[in-house]
């Protein structure tokens, strides 16, 4: 399985990225799984609704079907029981991104922000490369622009930690 974690500040390219890397992933014929991370109490379905009251009466999963998009719901632990039970879903040829989710031992591409102030989210030591206009200074880490989903996903393919 190719997995990494594409991390970032808010508004600086991570869903753009990924975006554009399950377009490169998918021409090659591999199964994509994404997963976004809301950290900050983020509900999947408003408290009245449906779904969530069949979770709430103990349901192990509840699924919500749309014209031609099904969505599961299942209660989990915490966020790293989330990640293993979505790791658990994947398979060997698999290509799993997590937008926003640092789980232990994952590699990290963080998307720079010229814009802002704080610089980097990460330390260099805990990412493998860099994706933005321009490189953060003094890293000898492998560096991508923004739009060259091509080269990162060849990285992505050929990075082994």
């Amino acid at each position: 399985m190719t997995i990494f974690s594409i991390i970032g500040w808010s508004g600086s390219g991570k869903s753009a990225l990924i975006t554009g890397l399950i377009s490169v992933f998918k021409a090659r014929g591999r199964r994509v799984l994404a997963l976004k991370h809301a950290p900050h109490g983020h509900t999947l379905q408003p408290e009245a609704k449906d779904t969530a009251r069949f979770l709430e009466a103990g349901a192990d999963a509840a699924f919500l079907l749309g014209t031609n998009e099904l969505l599961r719901m299942e209660r989990v632990a915490d966020g790293a029981a989330g990640f293993a039970r979505l790791c658990g879903q994947a398979g060997p040829g698999d290509v799993l991104l997590l937008e926003g989710l640092r789980p232990a031992g994952v590699p990290v591409i963080e998307v720079l922000s010229p814009s802002q102030p704080n610089g980097c989210k990460a330390e260099p030591s805990d990412r493998v490369a860099t994706v933005g206009q321009v490189p953060p200074p003094g890293e000898g880490r492998p560096h991508f622009r923004p739009d060259d989903f091509e080269a990162i996903a060849r990285f992505m393919e050929t990075h082994h930690e």
